[in-house]
C-alpha cells in the first residue's frame, strides 16, 4: 500500500496552488480502519479515507469514505472500480457511511457489487465527517467527490485496482452521478472512465427551489422539508455571501440547525411529529434573480457533454422524487443526442428502485467495463 502522509499533501497543496477549485490536485490525506459495522461481509481488504477534494463548485475542501476490495485475488488487471455516490443521509459528521455504515437501503447493492468482483469507492461527501457543512444537491461538488475517491483509491490500491471505472448512485447519489457522468473523463484523465448508473435521481430542481417561500402550498411529496433543510444548511454555511438566514422564519432557522446536527432519519421522525410546511420555513420568497442563479449553478442538472454511457433508473411508484422530472431530463438529453438507456420501474418506491434495477445495472457494468 501506498499512503501519502497528512504533511506531505499540505506541501503538495501549497506547491500546486491550490487556491482554485478546479485547479487544485486530488490526494491522499490519511487512511484508517474503519469501523467494524461499516465493513460490508462481501468486502475483503477496505480502509476508510481521507482524501483532498472540493467543498462547493467553488472551495477547496475535504471528504472522507470508504474503500472496498472483493474477496479473493484481483483478476488480471485489477478490479474495476465502482464509486457509489449514497442517497441522503443527512449532513451532520455522525451521518457518513464511514462513520456508521451504510443503510439497509443501500448496503445490499454494495453487497452486490463486491459480489460481483468490483471493487467499490464511496465518498461521504465533503462536509459530512469533515469541516463545515455538506453543500447538499451542489451537484458539481458531489461529483468532484465522486470522482476524487477513486483517484484516492488507485494511490492505495493502484496494485490491484483496473483504471476502469464507472459512478453510480441513488437519489441525491442520483443528482451527483449525472455531474461526475459529465466530468469524469476530464477530472480524472489518467483513469479509464466507462459510464454511469442514475437511480431515482431528482432533476430540474433549480426550477424549483426558487419558489419556495411563505406562500407556497403544502405538498404531498414526502420527505420535501427535509430535502429542504437541508439544502438551506448547506447554502447557510457555505455560501454566507446570499444571506439565506434573511429569508427564513425563526422556526425555519431553528429547523435548519437542527438538520445541521441531526441524521435524516431522526430529523424525519422529529418532523413527523412537529408538521411542517415548506411555507412554514420562510418569512421571504426566494423568487429573485439571485437565488435562480444560485440554483442554476448548484442543481442543474447537465444534458450535454456526457461522452460514455449513460443508465437512468426511475419508478412511476416514486413518491419522493416525480417521475415526470425523469421523463423531462430523459427528453433533453436525448435532443442533444446522448448515449442514455433507461429502465422504468412501476411498483417499487423511491427506495426500492435501487436493488430492483440491480441485475440489469450488473449487466450494464459487465458491458462497459469489458476490457477492450
Amino acid at each position: 500500500m501506498r499512503v501519502v502522509g497528512a504533511a506531505v499533501a499540505a506541501v503538495l497543496l501549497l506547491l500546486t496552488g491550490a487556491g482554485e477549485a478546479s485547479a487544485q490536485p486530488r490526494i491522499l490525506l490519511s487512511q484508517e480502519e474503519l469501523p467494524p459495522a461499516a465493513v460490508p461481509t462481501q468486502a475483503g481488504d477496505s480502509v476508510r479515507v481521507r482524501y483532498s477534494t472540493i467543498r462547493t463548485a467553488t472551495a477547496i475542501g475535504e471528504s472522507t469514505g470508504s474503500i472496498f476490495l472483493p474477496h479473493g485475488d484481483p483478476p488480471d488487471g485489477g478490479w474495476p472500480v465502482v464509486s457509489y455516490a449514497h442517497g441522503t443521509v443527512g449532513v451532520a459528521d455522525q451521518c457518513a457511511p464511514s462513520v456508521a455504515g451504510f443503510n439497509y437501503v443501500e448496503l445490499p447493492a454494495i453487497e452486490q457489487w463486491l459480489a460481483a468482483g468490483y471493487a467499490v469507492a464511496a465518498t461521504d461527501y465533503a462536509g459530512i465527517g469533515t469541516p463545515g457543512v455538506n453543500a447538499y444537491l451542489d451537484g458539481r461538488a458531489a461529483a468532484a467527490n465522486a470522482v476524487d475517491i477513486v483517484l484516492a483509491a488507485h494511490d492505495i490500491y493502484g496494485d490491484v485496482l483496473s483504471d476502469r471505472w464507472i459512478v453510480t448512485g441513488l437519489s441525491q447519489g442520483g443528482h451527483a452521478t449525472y455531474f461526475a457522468a459529465r466530468e469524469a473523463t476530464t477530472r480524472a484523465p489518467a483513469l479509464d472512465y466507462r459510464g454511469a448508473v442514475a437511480v431515482a435521481a431528482p432533476t430540474h430542481l433549480e426550477q424549483l427551489f426558487p419558489a419556495a417561500g411563505p406562500a407556497i402550498p403544502a405538498l404531498p411529496t414526502t420527505g420535501i422539508v427535509n430535502y429542504a433543510l437541508l439544502t438551506l444548511a448547506g447554502i447557510d454555511d457555505q455560501r454566507p455571501e446570499v444571506d439565506i438566514r434573511h429569508y427564513l422564519s425563526p422556526k425555519g432557522i431553528e429547523l435548519m440547525e437542527l438538520a445541521k446536527v441531526t441524521c435524516s432519519r431522526e430529523l424525519g421522525r422529529y418532523l413527523l411529529g412537529h408538521p411542517t410546511s415548506v411555507g412554514d420555513l420562510f418569512a421571504a420568497p426566494l423568487w429573485n434573480e439571485q437565488f435562480r442563479a444560485l440554483f442554476r449553478a448548484m442543481q442543474q442538472v447537465p444534458v450535454d457533454g456526457f461522452d460514455h454511457p449513460l443508465r437512468v433508473v426511475h419508478s412511476l411508484s416514486d413518491m419522493s422524487v416525480p417521475i415526470p422530472l425523469t421523463w423531462a431530463q430523459l427528453a433533453e438529453m436525448q435532443q442533444h443526442g446522448v448515449n442514455v438507456e433507461y429502465q422504468q420501474l412501476a411498483g417499487e418506491d423511491h427506495r426500492e428502485s435501487l436493488m430492483a434495477s440491480m441485475p440489469e445495472s450488473l449487466a450494464f457494468a459487465a458491458r462497459v467495463l469489458s476490457p477492450m
